[in-house]
């Protein structure tokens, strides 16, 4: 499949896990990508393996959580691309467990700075540069099913993606007149470095497979086809959504992550396992 033939797109967060399988998916159906990430010395061994197989990609390094790097990188892609961009997958984010109660400002801040304002300005950018290039454009942000369904020891990375649902909403209205639509992927449980930990956990790949329909945790590369899909022609008619992409994990309430004794405030957190005596 060529669908992305001719066309120019943004991952950021492109370094590894879903940003990774997303610029694959997208270069190896035709597309050019330009692949944004912190870790560049990272994302640069990437686009030389992608290179090698004739892929069109380049990459720049930059940091989310400062509007001048956001700022500059576009700077550096506008020279790349001459200003056009036909479509965006805003999927750079950052998460860290803790209880609420224990959260320090500047940890919450961090938590909007990246997920919020961070991704609110790289697609603020990338839909000025759809509007100047009067063809419209497609923007997919990284939400998760955690911004719709509550997670215990993830109220800033919860709350800061909850924001990015309602942002898909307006931006998809206020957009709409530009011929660019604006969607949301909301990935379940995925097999990325933030859910390794716990994944690894004893007893925890079991239960989470128990309490999802499909039976397994996501790979990566399926939240990069969604994504694909929302941003190619195929879905020309599709704006102002979440797409939920978690296996069925929502159907019957997200499952837990973690586990106390509730009757307790005093008790400890510890990876959730169901007992099936």
């Amino acid at each position: 499949m060529r669908d992305f033939e001719g066309r120019i797109g943004l991952v950021t967060g492109a370094a590894g896990g879903m940003g990774a399988a997303a610029v694959d998916i997208f270069a190896r159906r035709g597309a050019r990508v330009i692949a944004l990430d912190r870790r560049l010395e990272d994302l640069e061994g990437l686009v030389q393996a992608w290179r090698e197989q004739g892929f069109q990609v380049d990459c720049l390094g930059y940091d989310q959580g400062d509007p001048d790097s956001i700022e500059a990188a576009f700077g550096q892609m506008d020279l790349l691309t001459d200003g056009r961009l036909d479509f965006c997958f805003a999927n750079a984010g950052y998460g860290r467990y803790r209880p609420a109660m224990e959260i320090e400002a500047r940890e919450w801040r961090r938590h909007v700075d990246i997920n919020l304002t961070g991704t609110f300005l790289v697609v603020q950018a990338a839909a000025r540069r759809m509007i100047a290039g009067g063809r419209g454009g497609a923007v997919v942000m990284n939400a998760s099913s955690g911004a719709v369904f509550p997670t215990d020891l993830l109220s800033a990375y919860c709350s800061s993606k909850a924001g990015l649902v309602m942002l898909a909403k307006i931006l998809a209205s206020e957009l709409g007149a530009h011929g660019i639509r604006v969607n949301a992927v909301l990935p379940g449980v995925i097999e990325t470095p933030m859910t390794e930990s716990l994944l690894a956990a004893p007893g925890v790949p079991q239960t989470l497979a128990a309490a999802t329909p499909l039976g397994r945790a996501g790979r990566p590369e399926e939240v990069a086809e969604a994504a694909a899909f929302l941003c190619s022609p195929a879905s020309g008619y599709v704006t102002g959504t979440s797409l939920l992409v978690d296996g069925g994990q929502t159907l019957h309430g997200f499952p837990r992550w973690f586990s106390t004794d509730h009757r307790d405030p005093a008790a400890p957190w510890t990876p959730h396992v169901e007992r099936r005596d």
